[in-house]
């Protein structure tokens, strides 16, 4: 009796849960939408509505199961496929997302959103080809898909199809004025300059980039600055120096961190990225990490450091006396300052066309001295691979005047 005195409850319970996704409690109608499917799990629509609140509570592979259930049970509906997609996607199953996305193009082959999700896929996927392709077709549908323009302008820079990729950026500021990540990749690409990028070109480059960052440098870009800093550190003096305190500016995923962790007994980080800072942490190697721009905490009140490090930080940056000021506003005497940067042999510094700056090395010590620093070891060194060459820089060691 208990048990049919429950089935007659269950129109109502699916009722409650319908109500309280409505009333945007996702967690708890998830829990009555699962006890609904329980009993009728022929429902495609009870499964379809529990995937949606299982995905708004960020429970991604729990959310496909559910759209996947549905997606069985309704296989003509496209919706269902996008969702699912969308579920396999945030959960990094990026073949089954593009299985059902391909699914859902083939009941509506002229729907941009599902077609932007697939190209997304790809790029996440790391089918640059595909990717770029499907994103042009997204563009003949709807030609002014500002997400599209702005993944494709990214692929073709990725790419070195430099020409394509000022074109898409200059398409996607025409519809978008106030896009300052845009803006900076059109002036590099255009030979223009600037004193610094936007943070959000920095803070969407690094977060979208943190999942391959670093196989991608120290596989196919040859990356060893992190160790080529501490070689020379050494080399400065033997046997090593203990540091109390220091500071690994820009810190990303740790290269730097690991590099110089029996340096100091003490290490901190700080990066614009969130998502490189969750890498990271995942190192153990620091004692905090700190998410925001780097000059503005150095200006901030806080403990003084005696080693600062900055490897690959300043192609991110033009003008270098606010960063200089500020990181010897929050250094000891004495303190030591490791840092590296890439060449420029002209101006001061250059913006290029991959969006990062070189620097002059006569800039470079000039605007080191008027802020409180003297260099102990300039020396050149490769840095990192480009295509079939590499990109020459200098690691810089400074150190904090006294007084």
């Amino acid at each position: 009796m208990k048990a049919e005195q429950k089935s007659e409850d269950i129109p109502s319970l699916y009722l409650r849960a319908v109500e309280l996704h409505r009333q945007g409690c996702p967690g708890k109608a998830a829990v009555l939408y699962a006890s609904v499917a329980d009993h009728f799990p022929e429902a495609a629509e009870v499964h379809y509505n529990l995937g949606l609140a299982l995905f708004e509570t960020e429970k991604y592979a729990s959310a496909a199961k559910s759209f996947g259930r549905a997606a069985e049970l309704q296989p003509e509906d496209a919706d269902i496929l996008y969702n699912l997609g969308l579920a396999c996607k945030r959960s990094k199953k990026y073949e089954a997302a593009e299985e059902a996305y391909l699914k859902a193009l083939q009941l509506e082959p002229d729907n941009p959103d599902t077609l932007y999700n697939l190209a997304c896929c790809y790029q996440d996927g790391g089918y640059l080809d595909q990717a770029g392709l499907a994103y042009e077709r997204v563009l003949e549908m709807a030609p002014e898909h500002v997400s599209a323009i702005s993944n494709l302008a990214f692929l073709n820079h990725l790419q070195k199809n430099l020409g394509r990729a000022r074109e898409l950026y200059g398409r996607l500021l025409e519809l978008e004025p106030d896009r300052r990540a845009a803006r900076h990749m059109y002036a590099a690409l255009s030979g223009r300059d600037s004193q610094a990028p936007p943070r959000e070109y920095v803070r969407e480059l690094f977060d979208q980039y943190s999942e391959r960052f670093e196989e991608n440098l120290t596989r196919d870009l040859k990356y060893t600055t992190c160790k080529t800093m501490r070689r020379v550190f050494d080399e400065l003096a033997a046997p090593p120096r203990q540091f109390s305190h220091a500071l690994d500016l820009g810190c990303g995923t740790g290269l730097a961190g690991e590099a110089f962790a029996t340096a100091c007994a003490r290490l901190d980080g700080i990066d614009l990225s969130g998502k490189m800072l969750e890498r990271a942490a995942a190192k153990e190697i620091y004692s905090h990490l700190f998410c925001g721009d780097i000059v503005e905490f150095l200006e901030q009140d806080g403990p003084a450091y005696d080693l600062l490090l900055a490897a690959d930080v300043l192609p991110y940056l033009g003008d270098l006396a606010p960063l200089f000021a500020a990181a010897a506003s929050r250094a000891k005497p004495g303190a030591l300052f490791s840092l590296s940067a890439e060449t420029a042999t002209a101006a001061d510094w250059e913006l290029r066309p991959s969006g990062r700056y070189g620097h002059n090395q006569d800039y470079i010590a000039r605007t080191a001295a008027e802020n409180g620093w003297q260099i102990l070891v300039r020396s050149r060194e490769k840095l990192r691979r480009e295509h079939d060459s590499w990109i020459m820089g200098t690691i810089f060691i400074l150190k904090r005047k006294d007084g």
